[in-house]
């Protein structure tokens, strides 16, 4: 059962996970922190870009 949860779930908790960190660095970081919430924020976003340029997706 595991297994399977991790198979289903695994990315969407990832892609979560990095939304997350992403918006609080943004929040409540400064130098450094604004430049890993840009790198954090931009892997959801080029992996929803991606999906979509996908020809079966339309």
């Amino acid at each position: 059962m595991t297994k399977r949860f991790m198979q289903i779930w695994g990315w969407p908790i990832i892609l979560a996970l990095l939304t997350t960190f992403g918006l609080l660095a943004a929040l409540l970081g400064i130098g450094l922190w604004h430049w890993l919430s840009w790198v954090a924020l931009s892997v959801p976003i080029g992996v929803i870009g991606h999906y979509w340029s996908k020809p079966g997706n339309k």
